[in-house]
Parts: C-alpha cells; sequence; structure tokens
C-alpha cells in the first residue's frame, strides 16, 4: 500500500469563489481518503478556517506570493497543489527560488487561457506569461478536454503531463436554502464581479419576454451597489433580487426554469453541471472553452457566441419556450475526483525521481 502524501496548497481568500470552494472540498476528500493537508492562508481567514477540517496543518503567517518558497520550504510537502491560474505565480516563485527542493508542483487550469476579456496589451502580456507555466509545472489538472488541449497548445506543457478531472460536486452546508417565492423563475449564482458580467444579464432580462418571472441573482461582491443602482435605472426593482450569498442551493437550481451565465471568462462552471444534472436548461455565454462540451446537446440550453444584451434576451426567450432537457445526474462516487487527483500527485512525485 502507498505511504499518504503530504499536500500542501495556498488559499489566499475565500469569498465564496467556485476555485477555493473546490479546494477546500478536497482538502476535507483528501483527508478522508488519509492523507495530510497543510493550507497557506491569511491569518484573516476566518470562514476559511472554520470551513477546513480541524486537523488541517493551518500556516497562518503566510504573506503572499513573496514569502511563499520560505512557507513551503518550513511545511516540507510531498506536493504543492496550485488551486488555479490565479495562483500560479506562487508556485513559479517556489520552483524559482527552491529549485531542486521545491516539491512537485500540480496546477489546475481553473479558467480560460485566453482571456479575451482583457485588452489587447494584456492579452498580448497574458499569452506570453501562460506561455511560461511549462517552467514550473510538473502536472496539470484539466477540467475537460478541451481545456487540456488548450493548455497544451497555450502553456507548451506536453499532453502525457495533463490529466483530465472534473470537479467533486460541491457539498452544501448549512441546510438546504429557502425556495424563492415565486413558483417560476430565472436564476443565476455568482460572485458579484466583473468576471460575471451580471449587468448583461440584468440588462438582457429587461429586453427579453420572461412571462413574468423574476431573475434571483444569487452571491456576493464588490458589484452589489453597482448593480443595485442598474436594477433601479431600469425599473426593475421587484423583479431582479440579489439575495447574496447563500449555500444549500441544489433544490433552488433544480426548481429553476432557466441558469444564466454571462460570465467574461470561466473554467468548467460547477453551476452548470450542478443544473444540468437536475434537468435545469441553460443559457450561457462562450466563456471558456469547456463550454462547448458541456452545452453539446442542443436540447440543454443555449450557448451564445455573443455577450450582447439582446442576444441574451433572445437566447433567455428561445429556452423558455423550449420543452425542459432530461437530468444528466450526478456522479456516484463522491471521492472520485479526491482520488484521481492523488492519482496524479503519485505521477508527478514519480515524474520528480525519475521512477
Amino acid at each position: 500500500m502507498s505511504r499518504p502524501l503530504k499536500i500542501a496548497t495556498w488559499l489566499e481568500h475565500y469569498k465564496g469563489g467556485g476555485v477555493e470552494r473546490v479546494a477546500v472540498r478536497l482538502a476535507h476528500d483528501w483527508m478522508e481518503l488519509g492523507h495530510q493537508v497543510a493550507i497557506l492562508a491569511s491569518p484573516v481567514e476566518r470562514q476559511l478556517r472554520v470551513d477546513l477540517p480541524t486537523d488541517v496543518e493551518w500556516v497562518p503567517h503566510f504573506g503572499g506570493r513573496k514569502t511563499a518558497a520560505e512557507a513551503i520550504g518550513k511545511v516540507a510537502p510531498d506536493i504543492f497543489f496550485c488551486p488555479g491560474n490565479h495562483y500560479t505565480s506562487a508556485a513559479a516563485r517556489i520552483r524559482l527560488h527552491l529549485k531542486d527542493r521545491s516539491p512537485p508542483i500540480v496546477w489546475k487550469v481553473s479558467n480560460d487561457l485566453a482571456r479575451k476579456d482583457m485588452s489587447w496589451p494584456m492579452q498580448v502580456a497574458n499569452r506570453v506569461w501562460v506561455g511560461q507555466h511549462h517552467r514550473f509545472a510538473d502536472r496539470v489538472v484539466a477540467m475537460s478536454r478541451a481545456m487540456a488541449e488548450d493548455a497544451v497548445a497555450r502553456t507548451g506543457v506536453p499532453r502525457e503531463r495533463i490529466d483530465i478531472i472534473e470537479n467533486p460536486h460541491l457539498a452544501v452546508g448549512g441546510g438546504p436554502a429557502a425556495l424563492p417565492l415565486a413558483p417560476n423563475y430565472i436564476l443565476g449564482i455568482g460572485r458579484l464581479e466583473p468576471q460575471k458580467a451580471w449587468d448583461v444579464a440584468i440588462r438582457a432580462y429587461a429586453q427579453a419576454d420572461t412571462g413574468g418571472r423574476p431573475l434571483i441573482i444569487y452571491g456576493e461582491g464588490s458589484e452589489r451597489a453597482k448593480l443595485t443602482a442598474l436594477i433601479e435605472r431600469l425599473g426593475l426593482t421587484g423583479q431582479v433580487f440579489l439575495p447574496g450569498f447563500v449555500e444549500g442551493l441544489e433544490e433552488v437550481i433544480e426548481r429553476a426554469d432557466l441558469l444564466l451565465l454571462t460570465s467574461r471568462y470561466e473554467g468548467r462552471p460547477n453551476v452548470v453541471i450542478e443544473a444540468l444534472s437536475t434537468g435545469t436548461p441553460v443559457v450561457a455565454t462562450e466563456s471558456s472553452v469547456a463550454m462547448r462540451e458541456l452545452l453539446v446537446d442542443p436540447g440543454s440550453g443555449r450557448l451564445l457566441e455573443s455577450r450582447e444584451a439582446k442576444a441574451v434576451a433572445r437566447g433567455i426567450e428561445a429556452v423558455l419556450a423550449s420543452p425542459r432537457p432530461a437530468p444528466t445526474g450526478k456522479a456516484a462516487d463522491p471521492l472520485a475526483s479526491a482520488q484521481a487527483y492523488i492519482d496524479t500527485f503519485r505521477k508527478a512525485v514519480d515524474q520528480r525521481h525519475g521512477s
């Protein structure tokens, strides 16, 4: 039997984002499988500490990217897991400063690598940066085949060093959320941040014939005031609601008439997978290469090349007028994703030792 691994990861914040929620879920699952987990995080992230297993190794005085290598040197893990694109600069510092003493690094591609939402100069800079990832990532995890092929093309990492692992189904805490008062509604779930482009969703809702269905967007973030002002300006008070970040939304998703996602960029959104698993149709922008794989069946919803409000409104109307799709169902083994990561980690260790 293979010995347990010590896995270290870094979580900079915990504000309901998908990357961090998946990382916390994986930490739970890795420990359930008998492995050790060390979390490098800011000491002010109290919510993160609450949601982690009590026996996780907590590294509370981590100062960010600049002290990543020093912290990893003290923790001495078998693997450093880089949970998303936002965290790769820390991974690069670890490899640069520790060199041969660096643990193997496994990076999960969490969002679209092309970032077409950026200005042209920033796209060029991003392309150069992404093209350097083969220098410090021993192995890469992609959430779909299309994401794996895109990573090969953009990062220079050979295909044989990329494993395809779907995210675990995110367990919900705090019991089921209260269902909306309206029997029929359009649903949005995601942080109130520029990435999610909820302003487009609200403008599209204003233009669409929704049969009186309200739009309910669950999430919290820096754009709440801006979105609230937009709702008031468009005369949608009492029709568009922002209830905040809420756990336990599975039944809310299942009962929705439509899930709306207008993001500028994504990875392989868990909320879309959850919606399709319960038979809730989706209207989404083409925010990553994985979206075509998720919405391959026209009956499951609409994938929009345009993020213009008018195009989104027409997509909403078309889906509301169509039959509800059949549920795809959920994966049977709740630990399958975590075990697949352990297999990848062992490959990285063996790769480093030449075995």
